[in-house]
């Protein structure tokens, strides 16, 4: 028996249908009936029945439901007991595409209230990478998940579902007075003409940006495309040409100045590649025994809310 298979269980309770609760806990539908079938098979008895109206608790199921909570409470209580409260490090790794966001004033807050705790924060073109379940050393990543790299994979890895953000989309800034400016939408051949601005290590296939540029560098002509050394270079070459693109994802875009007092202006892809949402991984159990840490990972969600109720 594991904790994990208990925290499916409240899961499944708390959700109309085994679909839903797959969802929330960012596991496939089959691995989560598995997971529940192996319990059901282990402690003899059936939980859950299936109907046209989902699932329903069966009367073993509304049972033990109180005690799987009681477990999982002693569960997190026990770990709370730990000797170090505290992890003497803590890693957090953020996709490149959004240097400068939403870290910067979250950790130095975060630093003044916990100075004994070495915060690392790193910049990188593979966030993804260094999802890990190492307790001693727990580690947050940031980055968007999208079709080519689903959340779905990289929750198996951490053991947990991340914290969705924002729910969002790679569109193409660029400058008010560009012929695209009007469009409603976009695709790829429409940028044939343009000049693709991209931060200087941005063109490895294996990056999370690589499903928008899997469908553009194929037609853009290596003359096209630009290398800068920043994101805010970027912003000021589009800003400045109207000949000039970039990729950027909303609604974190929503923080350029350039956006927000109409220089710029963002136009959607027709298609859906584009498409992910912005997580944050982090470890649950790491959180359980370190509170801490939970503060950390509460204050960039919260910092997250703040930044979408400030641009609307």
């Amino acid at each position: 028996m594991k904790i994990q298979t208990l925290e499916y269980l409240i899961t499944l309770a708390e959700s109309h249908s085994i679909n839903e609760a797959a969802q929330k806990l960012y596991i496939s539908q089959p691995s989560l009936t598995k997971a529940l079938q192996l319990f059901e098979k282990e402690i003899g008895v059936q939980l859950f029945l299936r109907n046209k109206a989902g699932i329903q608790l069966t009367a073993a199921g509304k049972s033990i439901l109180p005690e799987v909570k009681q477990v999982v409470s002693y569960y997190n209580h026990w770990l709370s007991l730990s000797n170090q409260r505290s992890p003497q490090v803590v890693d957090v790794f953020i996709q490149a595409s959004f240097p400068n966001f939403l870290l910067p004033d979250v950790i130095l807050d975060f630093k003044k209230r916990h100075p004994d705790i070495q915060v690392n924060c790193e910049i990188t073109a593979t966030p993804e990478l260094h999802i890990s379940q190492n307790v001693k050393r727990p580690a947050l990543a940031l980055f968007v998940c999208t079709k080519g790299n689903p959340a779905e994979a990289y929750s198996r890895e951490q053991g947990n579902p991340p914290l969705i953000l924002f729910q969002g989309e790679y569109c193409c800034l660029v400058n008010k007075h560009s012929r695209l400016a009007g469009r409603t939408s976009i695709t790829p051949a429409d940028l044939r003409e343009y000049y693709l601005a991209l931060r200087s290590h941005l063109d490895s296939p294996s990056l999370p940006l690589a499903p928008a540029l899997n469908n553009i560098i194929p037609i853009v002509s290596p003359a096209h495309i630009i290398h800068m050394e920043s994101v805010d270079s970027i912003i000021n070459l589009v800003q400045s040409h109207t000949d000039v693109y970039a990729l950027s994802y909303y609604p974190i875009l929503m923080r350029y100045e350039g956006v927000a007092v109409g220089e710029l202006t963002y136009i959607p892809f027709e298609a859906d590649y584009t498409k992910g949402d912005f997580c944050l991984f982090y470890s649950e159990q790491a959180c359980r025994q370190y509170p801490a840490l939970q503060e950390l990972v509460q204050a960039i969600q919260d910092a997250s809310e703040q930044f979408l109720s400030e641009t609307g």
